[in-house]
């Protein structure tokens, strides 16, 4: 490994751990806990619940883009700037729009950092990408799996103002270590803003797959804890969404390593079979043990899937800055529709709706791949 980009790596994956944990603290279990506290009703806190996601969707992208023209780094420095500055302003919140206006402004932060430090780490290391995209994915893991037993001791313990400036702690130590990574000055043309990007015919069938693996990703974590043999065990309900993210942490990097050497199709075939298992297996158990074995599957599938479908848009995209950016806004899409449709359709019934949707999402993944060429050189 260069000694010059390994330290790069090490910036960035320690710059996300801390981010995503001030992130995630920011919002789980503090967000509904605050949000209530402020006397929001039901429906008011799902509409600020949402707002930092509705960001992301339209930020991504263009965040990924930007960099691809400006540099990473120009980026990473904002997000930082956000991830330090938005905790803050919880103190100023009093009623549903100022508390939405802040989960928005706090959107900004992931959706700018996400698609960027990949965007970076597949600068650093083309023929190894999938190992080190997956090794920067189980850092933010180990950060969003942390955040909630530190933010839910605090609230317990001292109230919700040693969190919001943990929070902002923690932003203030990514930013200082993001503001330490090396410029680097672009080589060659710079991509301009162009519409070209969002219809690549290539990005909609592997940005498809994320969207449904996140779909089931928080149709699991919103609807779980409801199951009818989990009532008044909400520790355990707690313990079972801490395996799953502790799976996927762990998994995350050997799925990226198997791309690197297999390719990235097979991994994504292989994890969308699984992910359909999984919800299916979910939709039908009716025990602790199906249970958790369901979940065990989904985060090994969506670890495996996921390692593959950003490192495969990074193979064959001109700008990877815009390929992760537009990946990550479908990915938002996929994220917000899932527990809609669970809801929608019934608990049992929504997860099987989504194991059909990964074996749709499958079909038109592979015809699409077939049909470019691309399955020859991926």
């Amino acid at each position: 490994m260069n000694q010059k980009h390994g330290k790069v790596l090490m910036l960035i994956v320690i710059a996300g751990f801390f981010a995503i944990l001030g992130s995630t603290m920011s919002k789980s279990p503090t967000l509904p806990l605050y949000a209530k506290k402020l006397g929001l009703s039901d429906p008011e806190i799902g509409v600020v619940a949402a707002a930092s996601t509705i960001t992301g969707i339209v930020v991504n992208f263009v965040s990924g883009l930007l960099s691809d023209i400006y540099g990473r780094k120009r980026l990473l420095i904002v997000s930082g700037m956000v991830f330090f500055s938005a905790p803050l302003l919880y103190f100023l919140a009093k009623n549903t729009l100022t508390l939405a206006s802040v989960r928005a402004y706090y959107g900004l932060a992931t959706a700018i950092f996400v698609p960027v430090s990949l965007a970076l780490v597949s600068d650093l290391y083309p023929s190894r990408k999938g190992t080190f995209m997956g090794l920067l994915s189980s850092a933010t893991l180990i950060g969003r799996a942390l955040a909630p037993t530190i933010a839910g001791t605090l609230i317990y313990l001292y109230g919700f103002s040693p969190v919001f400036i943990l929070c902002s702690a923690t932003g203030l130590t990514a930013l200082l270590l993001m503001s330490t990574l090396p410029t680097k000055e672009r080589k060659g043309e710079r991509p301009k803003l162009s519409f070209k990007f969002v219809i690549s015919p290539w990005l909609l069938p592997i940005g498809l797959i994320d969207a449904i693996i996140y779909m089931a990703y928080q149709g699991i974590e919103t609807f779980l804890p409801l199951f009818q043999v989990l009532k008044e065990r909400e520790w355990l309900a707690g313990l079972i969404l801490t395996t799953e993210v502790g799976i996927m942490a762990l998994v995350k990097p050997i799925g990226g390593y198997l791309s690197d050497r297999i390719g990235r199709i097979k991994p994504i075939v292989l994890g969308l079979l699984l992910l359909t298992c999984s919800t299916v297996l979910l939709a039908k158990a009716g025990t602790i043990p199906l249970i958790l074995a369901s979940v065990i599957l989904f985060a090994i599938a969506a670890s495996i899937t996921t390692a593959s479908t950003k490192p495969l848009a990074t193979d064959i995209a001109r700008y990877s800055g815009a390929a992760l950016g537009l990946l990550e806004s479908i990915k938002d899409i996929g994220q917000a529709l899932g527990p809609i449709i669970v809801s929608i359709a019934n608990i049992s019934m929504g997860y099987i709706i989504i194991g059909i949707l990964s074996i749709i999402g499958l079909v038109i993944f592979l015809v699409t791949m077939r049909y470019l060429g691309l399955d020859k050189i991926a």
